[in-house]
């Protein structure tokens, strides 16, 4: 009998105790369920049951709802739980608090990587607005926990309109677009792929004339230190507008031009595609 490495049986375990946790969560939840009965005498499940079918399964509705959909409504209804998306005290007095932390400090380190801040003394003609952490528990569609995630946020609302924020205008792509392009992918049997932008508010650049100071992270604070931001942070008033001209820019560098119908439209003689704020749908003759 093959005897299983130590490493690999110390990850087993760590994964089987992560598993317990959060089902010990997910079974003190108070949001309601919906019987077999219930998902039965919804249209959806006739739906459900057409697709299934259409992949290769042979059982009846019954079965498919009471066997797979209503287990995984059981396991994915601890995702809308508060224990998925804790505090900054919840999290780092909860069950969880290692791996929490372990995705705070990641966060910060990659923020500081890409030179988002400067730490800079506080003084008294500063308008320096509150920071908060965003946490949130990841699941597989069958509850398993997939990772932990936090990102370091700014409360936006504190913000003051001409001392540390002007335009905050953003466009959106234009439903009738993306409908066409889905409409010319199946005529003209184009090759599509979807992509999105890793940590995309951040990419974007504060203008010279805004100055945005943020108290600095908790658990990473220093006495009388401020932030004085480079780059725009996700909660700002500007910064939806600020990655909007950053994407247009690296897409003109690209070689693709902005259609003069709909902003989020980008066009070059091979790729034609569409940004929804970070994600993005790209269209070609072939995958190349």
């Amino acid at each position: 009998m093959r005897r299983i490495a130590p490493k690999r049986e110390r990850y087993k375990q760590r994964v089987a105790k992560r598993r317990r946790k959060a089902d010990e969560l997910m079974l003190q939840s108070e949001i309601e369920v919906p019987t077999v009965e219930a998902l039965m005498a919804c249209p959806l499940s006739k739906f459900i049951h057409f697709a299934a079918n259409d992949c290769g399964y042979t059982g009846s509705r019954y079965d498919l709802i009471a066997n797979w959909v209503h287990p995984l409504f059981l396991k994915a209804k601890s995702e809308a739980s508060r224990e998925d998306n804790p505090s900054w005290k919840q999290a780092m007095s909860g069950p969880f608090k290692e791996e929490y932390w372990k995705a705070a400090v990641k966060e910060i380190e990659t923020l500081e990587s890409m030179d988002v801040w400067e730490v800079v003394d506080r003084t008294d003609d500063m308008n320096v607005i509150d920071s908060i952490w965003a946490f949130k528990l990841k699941r597989f569609p069958d509850g398993m926990v997939k990772k932990f995630k936090a990102r370091f946020c700014a409360r936006g609302d504190q913000q003051l309109e001409g001392v540390d924020f002007f335009e905050t205008y953003a466009p959106v792509v234009q439903w009738t677009t993306v409908r066409l392009m889905l409409i010319l992918e199946i005529l003209l049997q184009l090759k599509s792929k979807q992509g999105d932008v890793a940590a995309a508010f951040v990419h974007g650049k504060l203008e010279d004339h805004e100055k945005v100071h943020i108290e600095m992270p908790l658990g990473f604070r220093q006495q009388g230190k401020v932030l004085e931001l480079k780059k725009t942070l996700y909660g700002l008033r500007q910064s939806p507008r600020a990655f909007w001209k950053y994407l247009t820019d690296a897409m003109v560098a690209a070689g693709m031009q902005v259609s003069k119908l709909d902003p989020c439209l980008f066009v070059s003689d091979k790729v034609t595609a569409v940004a929804f704020v970070d994600d993005i749908l790209f269209w070609s003759t072939d995958e190349a």
